[in-house]
């Protein structure tokens, strides 16, 4: 399991992994280099993805000598460790803190639980900017290459036109009247202390961020809209409705034959939405419900975004005409460009793991 340095400038991070902690479960996507991609063939886009990208070897490796480690490293994600064998995640707590080495957890889970675990850092994609976490590390979520994969990698800039912009986005917005009533009590007490400070009004579930949007933008006679409602997430063969490779390309389209494409949170925080449109170098419109945004201290999201606080959603259709009518032709393509720059810099898994290992790299103290 030992790596070299590949004799590379940087110093690769060297992560602890027993051998005896594997399981028969899906590991981490840290392990996929050493244990392979762990997806079922059922779980098309993601096992399709899986095994076209990971995460950068260059940069980190795996030992099983204690002695030759960095970090400790429970091979899978908190919340399955919690489900299926919280025994395994105290036994890696035990092993850091016995070696005094500090642990890496993989947290990345649209329901994120709290992990007080001292000298630990955190690998994340959701949660709020009002309410920090101790260790965590934010990264984006892991989203696949949309041009390299459906346009042979051509970036094909958009024209600005005249008259009403146009934006696009299909995806899951309507809920079952039993989905949406459980969910309402589910959010009793998060709406109550909405009340009183409204940045917990971003914690309403993000489909019913979805559906109020669309329908402030369809109301609108400021815009072309091009909005797929969908009843059911579609990227997951388990609750998808026809077939997965068709409702993917619509929603390829809905990004592409727009001049600009919607990105509302999902059930975390965050979306992966969001960087399959800078993937595609097309430009976003955040409704932002107090994200974390990714490296945003190396970012300037506003480069490729427009972005609009939740709080003002009932004004999206005037922030976005306004926004087309005052932006030139020049920099209205300079943005497509950049969104694409921007995924592939920062957000594309490969080069994802550089910017990992330098956050962590800069909190780490020296253990030997």
């Amino acid at each position: 399991m030992n790596s070299p340095e590949h004799g590379n400038a940087h110093k690769i991070l060297t992560l602890y992994v027993n051998p005896a902690w594997r399981r028969g479960g899906i590991h981490s996507p840290l392990m996929n280099p050493w244990w392979g991609n762990p997806i079922v063939e059922e779980s098309i886009f993601a096992k399709q993805f899986f095994d076209t990208h990971s995460f950068d070897t260059s940069y980190y490796s795996i030992t099983d000598d204690i002695a030759q480690a960095d970090m400790v490293f429970p091979p899978y994600s908190h919340n399955w460790l919690l489900l299926h064998d919280p025994k395994l995640f105290d036994e890696c707590v035990r092993v850091a803190k016995e070696s005094k080495l500090p642990m890496l957890i993989d947290g990345i889970a649209d329901v994120e639980h709290p992990i007080n675990v001292e000298n630990s850092y955190i690998l994340r994609y959701g949660g709020y900017r009002f309410l920090p976490e101790r260790g965590r590390i934010q990264i984006p979520p892991l989203a696949d290459d949309f041009l390299e994969r459906y346009k042979g990698g051509v970036l094909e800039v958009r024209k600005k036109r005249e008259g009403k912009p146009s934006i696009g986005f299909a995806g899951w917005t309507v809920l079952s009247p039993r989905q949406y009533l459980r969910t309402i009590i589910k959010e009793i007490p998060i709406r109550l202390r909405g009340i009183i400070d409204s940045r917990y009004r971003a914690c309403v579930k993000g489909v019913l961020w979805r559906q109020k949007a669309i329908k402030i933008l369809r109301k609108s006679p400021l815009l072309i809209c091009n909005l797929l409602a969908r009843t059911s997430f579609s990227a997951n063969p388990k609750t998808a409705q026809g077939d997965m490779r068709k409702l993917r390309e619509e929603m390829i389209d809905s990004i592409l034959e727009n001049d600009y494409a919607l990105d509302v949170r999902g059930d975390a925080n965050d979306s992966t939405r969001l960087f399959e449109i800078l993937s595609l170098g097309r430009i976003p419109v955040i409704v932002d419900t107090e994200r974390n945004f990714p490296f945003s201290d190396k970012i300037d999201y506003s480069s490729f975004a427009l972005i609009v606080d939740f709080r003002d959603i009932k004004y999206l259709p005037e922030r976005i005409a306004e926004f087309h009518k005052n932006i030139s032709p020049e920099r209205f393509e300079e943005m497509q460009r950049n969104a694409r720059d921007a995924y592939v810099k920062y957000f594309r898994i490969d080069v994802l793991t550089k910017s990992i290992v330098e956050e962590l790299r800069k909190t780490l103290t020296p253990q030997k």
